[in-house]
């Protein structure tokens, strides 16, 4: 179940009509969407239960139009500029995350198209070409990772795939199971006691190195030439990469279930049991 509690609410904005995307968007394996973004009249409107400060867009199609993107988020009286936020998309002509500062302390839930949650809206500043989304929503690793470290990664791709996206959402999923498995959880303000999922890490820096090094491994896992091969050495190079690399001391984890980074939940320190891959 861990790919319906990552579950972002999304709405495309075409002049005051609205279409929803939430399933065509979840899965970075199955459905897409088609959108034409006018730079006047059209938002992309990203929700979800509690506030968030990240998600990543995979193309298909990519944009054309070169641009910039405007972010905004609901204040309780009106809609603001998002703090810093980074578009590593440039105005979606590619795959890439799409971030900015947490802790915007005057979020407010608002009504959009009959759903009551937290918005961000995202409005392109010229309008785009036809852009196919093969999925929005989080992952902690991306291919430009997979390149700063081993180049040639895609060169790995898999048969009529054009990017190694599925193997950082198992690597994601990996990695939150670790956190379960090591005794993390949240507890809702009722007291009750509920799953971590992937939009409860505040800062998804603090496990990036480690998600791009399970990806790897899991990459050359998967292409092993013979049980003691180049490719199997690789994988088990970088298995033993990725143990080092989630052991690190804090992961800042939304333990209240708010999406508020608190001072408590920046200095947890916690040492993990790795399971193997």
């Amino acid at each position: 179940m861990l790919k319906i509690k990552n579950k972002l609410t999304i709405f495309h904005d075409d002049n005051s009509s609205f279409t929803e995307y939430s399933k065509e968007a979840l899965d970075f394996d199955r459905d897409t969407f088609t959108l034409t973004l006018s730079s006047t009249t059209s938002y992309i409107y990203v929700g979800f239960y509690k506030p968030v400060n990240a998600f990543y867009c995979e193309l298909g199609t990519a944009n054309t139009n070169a641009g910039t993107i405007a972010g905004e988020y609901y204040n309780g009286s009106s809609w603001v500029s998002i703090t810093n936020m980074f578009d590593e998309t440039n105005s979606y002509t590619r795959s890439g995350f799409i971030s900015w500062d947490r802790d915007l302390t005057d979020e407010a839930e608002v009504e959009i198209n009959g759903e009551t949650m937290f918005f961000y809206r995202f409005r392109p500043s010229v309008t785009t070409s036809a852009t196919v989304f093969n999925g929005l929503n989080i992952v902690f690793s991306d291919d430009t990772d997979l390149k700063r470290e081993f180049f040639e990664a895609s060169n790995f791709l898999p048969s009529g795939e054009s990017s190694h996206i599925l193997t950082h959402v198992a690597s994601r999923d990996h990695i939150i199971q670790v956190l379960r498995n090591s005794g993390s959880f949240k507890t809702t303000s009722s007291g009750e006691r509920k799953d971590i999922t992937a939009f409860d890490i505040h800062d998804i820096g603090q496990i990036k190195l480690a998600a791009t090094y399970l990806t790897l491994s899991k990459i050359f896992g998967s292409v092993m030439d013979d049980p003691d091969g180049l490719y199997k050495m690789k994988s088990e190079d970088y298995k033993s990469d990725y143990s080092l690399a989630i052991k690190t001391p804090f992961i800042d984890l939304d333990r209240d279930d708010d999406g508020l980074n608190d001072t408590s939940e920046k200095v947890q320190s916690r040492t993990l049991t790795v399971t193997r891959i």
